[in-house]
């Protein structure tokens, strides 16, 4: 294996998929990044066995000398690439006793490896059911609720994120039992499909740094993005273009393909735990709400984090918190309220979670203290949010 390649190329297609190599599990083959070398495109692949990320960069005329395959340790090879000069044209090949070889002016580093052909593959998602959406579109189900995914929980199915298909409408869920997001989106295609499937934690982040990656890249195309979701696996294709520090600054596209194994479990039904029957009802500006709820919970309990909301009268709501050092903060929120007077409790936290994907006026809608309660962005029924009320 010979390569000649710029550094600039060849770190951008390192990075986006850095992430996916395994540096602490056991089968060492899987710390390491694989290289895979023909005369049209170097594959980049990295892997844990339940996230595999592959990067195909197309290579200029001459860049392929002589193409093989080897696999380098991950870590030591991101960080000699990224310690060239972003003009750099670098070499890399293959010793005599199969170490990576990467050669740039006067400097020269030698990698042990390990065999190309151990390095091991998800494999491809089986019977699939395809679902196109626009990247902004599907970026959007992913940043309104993966952030309240179980992140240790003994049911493993909350760890993760259902997707659902019914209709030509995809809804993402996550729940970790003390709160829950739901966003839906209409399909790029009219289908009679249905489909239901958990994408692990690991899956949904990384899809999601891929995705914003993509929006940084490539701000003025809103790429068609199509999910190929198997019984066990779930595969998506992402354009990407060059690097915006290359030297010569063209358009190299680097495809890269993302597949990670689903969570074999069954999601609880989330549509039991969406309040219906709700009496109360109070509107709140959102930044005016997350300003005093930052503000108060400098004094809330280190560990509860709870805070109380007052419903008194129809245009303000109290809040307040308390330590066990008998500290105290309050402050008064103008709203507009309908409903009986109430007192109910939250987590702070999963308060501000919630209202850190929202904007403008929000609608809270309650029936009584210990019963879950239901937040959605006013003149939005794509978003839903609900949050247990806690004990204090």
């Amino acid at each position: 294996m010979q390569l000649i390649i710029s550094q600039a190329m060849l770190m951008y297609a390192v990075n986006l998929i850095f992430k996916a190599a395994d540096k602490r599990n056991s089968l060492a083959i899987l710390a390491n990044l694989k290289l895979v070398l023909s005369p049209e495109r170097l594959t980049l692949l990295a892997s844990d066995l339940e996230v595999e990320l592959q990067a195909e960069v197309a290579l200029p005329a001459g860049a392929c000398q002589q193409a093989g395959q080897i696999t380098v340790p991950a870590n030591k090879f991101k960080e000699i690439i990224k310690l060239l000069p972003e003009n750099a044209q670098v070499s890399i090949g293959v010793t005599d006793n199969k170490q990576c070889q990467i050669v740039f002016a006067d400097s020269q580093f030698r990698l042990n490896t390990l065999p190309a052909e151990d390095f091991p593959l998800i494999g491809a998602p089986e019977a699939a059911t395809s679902v196109a959406l626009s990247r902004e579109t599907l970026l959007d189900l992913l940043d309104k609720t993966h952030f309240a995914m179980a992140i240790q929980d003994a049911r493993y199915y909350l760890t993760g994120m259902l997707v659902e298909l019914k209709d030509g409408l995809l809804t993402a869920v996550a729940t970790d039992g003390h709160r829950l997001a739901l966003a839906r989106a209409a399909t790029m295609q009219t289908s009679a499909e249905t489909l239901s499937a958990i994408l692990p934690r690991k899956a949904v982040l990384e899809l999601q740094r891929l995705l914003s990656e993509m929006r940084r890249s490539s701000p003025n195309i809103d790429n068609a993005i199509t999910l190929n979701i198997g019984r066990e696996f779930v595969q998506v294709m992402l354009p990407f273009g060059q690097s915006e520090k290359a030297a010569d600054n063209t358009q190299t596209p680097v495809v890269v393909t993302f597949t990670a194994r689903l969570i074999d479990g069954k999601f609880p039904d989330y549509r039991r735990v969406i309040p219906t029957n709700t009496d109360k009802v109070a509107r709140f500006s959102q930044e005016a709400l997350a300003n005093i709820l930052r503000r108060v919970s400098v004094l809330s309990n280190e560990k509860l984090r709870g805070v109380v909301f007052e419903f008194g009268d129809s245009e303000r709501v109290r809040i307040r918190t308390s330590n066990a050092e008998h500290d105290e903060a309050s402050a008064v929120l103008p709203i507009r309220y309908q409903g009986a007077p109430m007192e109910i409790s939250f987590n702070v936290a999963y308060l501000l979670d919630v209202l850190n994907v929202l904007q403008g006026d929000i609608d809270m809608h309650m029936q009584q203290a210990n019963g879950s309660v239901l937040i959605r962005q006013v003149n939005d029924s794509q978003h839903d949010y609900v949050i247990m009320p806690m004990r204090i």
